[in-house]
């Protein structure tokens, strides 16, 4: 972007605000940043025991990103936590995506690990499969975060259609942390 200023010299301004599109390629390569990281630690270490403990920091990774560069506030406009609808929308994902870390992380502590890589964590090309479906899945899961989030802010009241979907999204939540406790229960009993 150019401007002329009073004495008819050409002054340079830049804009770093990123595009909902830059925001979702940098979420998609942090995503295959963290998958592949840790395959490639897991594969050395032929185990398979942060799998899904990275899964979910990578679900909180993107939210808190895509919170932070859908910012506009350097051209003036609003920060993240001015648009209700980008907070509300962001706390849901990242409770559901922090219930889910912690729950799976427990799962295998309980269990002592996890029996679906036994006959795959010395497979260098089914082990890599596995990690970059997880990749795809928690990308895929973000996207509406990511979307919400890297629009331009947009102060005021909370329309219908916002209250009725964060509340559904939020009875989700809970519905989700209630089945995964009675299966819990459920699988503990025998």
């Amino acid at each position: 972007n150019c401007r002329t200023n009073n004495n008819s010299t050409v002054e340079q301004t830049t804009t770093t605000e990123m595009t909902p599109s830059a925001i979702l390629g940098v979420c998609a390569g942090i995503t295959a940043a963290i998958q592949l990281g840790g395959f490639s630690l897991a594969y050395c270490l032929q185990t398979e025991k942060f799998y899904d403990v990275l899964g979910g920091i990578n679900f909180l990774v993107l939210g808190a990103y895509s919170a932070f560069a859908g910012q506009d506030a350097e051209q003036g406009g609003l920060v993240w936590s001015d648009d209700a609808r980008k907070v509300a929308n962001t706390v849901v994902f990242s409770c559901s995506r922090l219930w889910l870390l912690i729950f799976l992380a427990w799962r295998a502590h309980e269990r002592g690990g996890d029996s679906r890589f036994d006959d795959v964590k010395d497979k260098f090309g089914m082990f890599l499969l596995y990690w970059t479906v997880q990749g795809v899945w928690v990308f895929t899961v973000s996207m509406p975060a990511i979307f919400v989030n890297s629009v331009p802010s947009q102060a005021g009241e909370f329309s219908t259609l916002d209250v009725v979907s964060i509340a559904a999204f939020a009875f989700a939540v809970v519905f989700e942390i209630v089945a995964d406790v009675q299966k819990a229960m459920w699988v503990n009993a025998g």
